[in-house]
């Protein structure tokens, strides 16, 4: 076989058998918006950071797989709420057995992000900087959201191109499962990248609810299905 013919096979050979992606329980920002306007986002914590309950049924639901941890690699956002919410979920799967776990981080899975214009509202944004935000109307009413950079930011496509880089990472390791804290934007770019899915499905989907369960997984003829826990 040629190695052009290896390139673009649609046969590539990979340990991954299931991806567990989960989004971070509620915080403090998702209760209170006006919190980006005094925080940076990446330290944003979780409502309750010791005990949230959303992220302590996803552990129960994650730990109703079965999954052996030998065989399991844990990757986190490097944003505070997600790492909280890593802890509370891992600790409720696994138990005694969370140690035996291999678990890394990522800045390749952080939110996107919002350049000039973060923490501020649509009104705020016209308000402040007039003449991109109508260039932004006029590029989002022709060619969807996908595509805009927000000034000193990321486009949607950014964080998609991102993500795409992290699956290679999955593809170089031995675990056969992997689970994946991560966040709403973030979540969808995944999905677009590792399913497959266009422009146009990015666009129609919603970001997923605090502490959801998606399971990605392989089925009877080795294609992959997703559903929610």
């Amino acid at each position: 076989m040629s190695s052009e013919s290896l390139l673009y096979s649609d046969h590539v050979s990979s340990s991954v058998q299931l991806i567990a992606l989960v989004r971070h329980a509620r915080s403090i920002a998702n209760v209170d918006p006006r919190v980006y306007k005094t925080m940076a986002d990446h330290a944003i914590p979780l409502v309750h950071p010791a005990d949230d309950p959303g992220a302590l049924l996803a552990g129960r639901q994650i730990g109703a797989l079965g999954l052996d941890p030998a065989t399991v690699c844990v990757w986190c956002s490097t944003y505070l709420r997600c790492a909280q919410t890593e802890h509370l979920v891992v600790g409720e799967a696994f138990g005694a057995r969370a140690h035996e776990l291999e678990r890394r981080s990522s800045f390749l899975l952080r939110e996107q992000e919002f350049g000039d214009w973060d923490s501020l509202t649509d009104e705020e944004m016209a308000a402040a900087d007039p003449v991109r935000y109508a260039r932004r109307q006029m590029l989002t009413d022709a060619f969807g959201r996908f595509y805009f950079r927000y000034p000193a930011g990321e486009s949607r496509a950014d964080v998609t191109q991102r993500v795409t880089m992290f699956l290679g990472k999955l593809h170089r390791t031995r675990y056969t499962s992997h689970i994946i804290f991560l966040h709403g934007v973030t979540q969808r770019a995944f999905r677009m990248a590792w399913m497959n899915k266009g422009v146009e499905w990015f666009e129609g989907a919603v970001n997923p609810p605090s502490a959801s369960v998606l399971l990605i997984q392989r089925d009877a003829n080795g294609r992959w299905a997703e559903r929610y826990l």
